[in-house]
C-alpha cells in the first residue's frame, strides 16, 4: 500500500518552476563541489549563489524532499546590476541525473 500511494503523489506533482529567492551573492565552492558557474535561462546568464545535499530550502517540489533530490544548486540571473530572476539545477537519486536549469 506505502508503494502504490508514493506512485500516486509522484503521478500528481505539478511541473517543477523555481520560486525561491536565492541568495545574491556568487558560490565559489559550489563550483568546487562539480555545479556549473553559470546557467543560462533564455539568454540571461546566471551564476550559482547556493548548493547543497539533501533537503532543498529552495525546493519546490513537494512531496519528494530527500528521496529524490540528492544535491542541488541555485542560480541568480542578473542583466548588469538588475536581479531578473532565478534557475534551480538538482541532481536526483538514485542515478545522480542532473535536472534544470528550471528558470523563474
Amino acid at each position: 500500500m506505502g508503494m502504490l500511494m508514493g506512485i500516486s503523489i509522484l503521478g500528481t506533482l505539478n511541473p517543477p518552476t523555481a520560486h525561491a529567492e536565492p541568495p545574491m551573492t556568487k558560490a565559489p565552492s559550489c563550483i568546487k563541489r562539480g555545479w556549473p558557474a553559470t546557467v543560462t535561462c533564455g539568454s540571461t546568464p546566471c551564476f550559482v549563489s547556493s548548493c547543497g545535499e539533501g533537503k532543498c530550502p529552495y525546493c519546490f517540489i513537494k512531496g519528494m524532499d530527500d528521496l529524490a533530490i540528492k544535491g542541488w544548486a541555485v542560480y541568480t540571473c542578473a542583466s548588469g546590476d538588475s536581479v531578473t530572476g532565478k534557475a534551480l539545477l538538482f541532481n536526483t537519486l538514485p542515478f545522480n541525473a542532473r535536472l534544470g536549469p528550471f528558470c523563474g
